[in-house]
């Protein structure tokens, strides 16, 4: 670790800091108490919406920019909102042609906009007041992907001639424009340049495809296991995984960071 640097966390939530059935952080909570502790930032960075992030902010009374909906857009705290940095394609533009592509291709999915609050409930466990928030989306559709394998790829190259993009979460494949969550933590490598005057430094913890490519552009790059799939394959380096699932490997993970840079 570079003490000249500013050392920051930028985590995604589900199956990571959030267990994926509870969506509970219990686990994590020692670690947590060390970054606050130390004064080191934590950057929330999910597929989920800025209303879910937000409410989870709350929870954590975490006070730091987040990046939503796999990095469609960064959201910088001024006052009592929110000056949003948008990175991806407008949701609204590419709605109808998901429907067109699963009429022409006889596709089986079900997407967010396809779904009432009950059905997205049955789906994710969600508290109708979350899915209320979940549905508030600006930069990405989530499907729930009912079709093979080989549908998967050739509805992903039928995309791909719209410059849409398709990236697997943990429960949903996710549609949206040419942006990641790598992108966008180097938009906010740059603006914490920017505002500390000093570099920064980043941990970054995620479990799933959809994480990789920041993990790609963090010094300490952490996978956390899952209890549903196995780590993705990935080339990064310094890449550790945890032991633990979800936010008890998170907990793991950054205690194990303190213990050896002597932090604690």
């Amino acid at each position: 670790m570079n003490s000249d640097k500013q050392l920051i966390v930028i985590s995604d939530l589900d199956g990571t800091l959030l267990d994926h059935h509870s969506y509970q952080f219990d686990a994590a909570q020692p670690a947590l108490a060390l970054l606050a502790d130390h004064q080191i930032p934590l950057i929330l960075n999910s597929s989920k919406t800025a209303a879910e992030i937000i409410a989870i902010r709350k929870t954590l009374h975490n006070h730091q920019p987040f990046i939503a909906e796999n990095g469609g857009g960064v959201y910088l705290p001024e006052g009592p909102d929110y000056r949003l940095i948008p990175m991806g394609k407008p949701r609204q533009d590419f709605l109808p042609l998901l429907a067109k592509l699963r009429q022409e291709m006889n596709l089986a999915f079900t997407g967010f906009s396809d779904m009432d609050i009950e059905q997205l409930q049955a789906c994710t466990g969600l508290s109708e007041q979350a899915c209320v928030r979940a549905q508030q989306r600006d930069f990405t559709e989530p499907l729930l992907w009912e079709d093979t394998e080989t549908a998967l790829q050739q509805f992903t190259e039928a995309l791909g001639q719209h410059e849409l993009q398709v990236v697997r979460g943990g429960r949903f494949v996710h549609v949206s424009g040419h942006t990641d969550k790598g992108k966008a933590i180097q938009w906010l490598r740059n603006y914490f340049l920017e505002q500390l005057g000093q570099p920064v430094e980043i941990i970054a913890l995620g479990d799933s495809d959809n994480d990789l490519q920041m993990l790609a552009m963090a010094e300490h790059p952490f996978m956390i296991r899952s209890p549903v799939h196995s780590p993705p394959a990935a080339e990064i380096d310094q890449l550790k995984i945890s032991e633990r699932f979800g936010p008890a490997g998170w907990n793991e993970c950054i205690c194990n960071f303190f213990e050896e840079h002597r932090m604690i």
